[in-house]
């Protein structure tokens, strides 16, 4: 990933994947020529539309109920609860950046890490050290948090990878 806008790029793509489970149009955007080489050079072959009903198990299996971990929702993994004090912080950085979290990433937890995706891509730009506090407060437990997915493999567990290593990148530009 070269760049500022490559990062950003990849950040609202990998924000979306996670938050929400694939559907047709997903695809077809994860379909278009360049799209599909970036994913592949990340190691993440893009799914057909025949797959999506087994991607929607999946998703539900590797993002909703991991096996033995909660879902990739930082309050949950601080706090064993929705909406804890990770929560409210990020909802204090978006504020902050002056940006609405229910329009970046509708009525998701606003500590979802697909939302901090969401959210870093928004701020980074325009707030910049907006974009690093969210990062050095809200990335740390991502990578157990997405280890459920990267073992179960599959599209899924691609995706978990490819933005573990998404978030190596912003944490080292720290």
């Amino acid at each position: 990933m070269n760049g500022l806008a490559d990062l950003t790029a990849a950040a609202r793509l990998f924000g979306r994947l996670l938050l929400r489970e694939l559907d047709a149009e997903t695809v077809r955007e994860l379909q278009h020529p360049e799209v599909t080489a970036a994913l592949r050079a990340l190691g993440v072959e893009p799914p057909a539309e025949q797959d999506l009903p087994a991607l929607a198990a999946d998703y539900f299996a590797c993002l909703l109920q991991p096996e033995g971990a909660p879902p990739p929702v930082h309050s949950l993994w601080r706090d064993g609860r929705y909406h804890g004090e990770p929560a409210i912080a990020v909802q204090r950085i978006a504020r902050a950046g002056g940006l609405e979290l229910s329009a970046i990433a509708r009525n998701a937890a606003p500590d979802h890490l697909g939302c901090i995706l969401l959210l870093w891509a928004e701020l980074a730009e325009s707030h910049a050290e907006l974009a690093r506090l969210l990062v050095e407060q809200h990335l740390a437990w991502a990578a157990p948090a997405l280890a459920p997915a990267v073992r179960a493999g599959g599209f899924y567990g691609a995706v978990g990878g490819a933005a573990l290593q998404l978030i190596d990148v912003l944490r080292g530009a720290e």
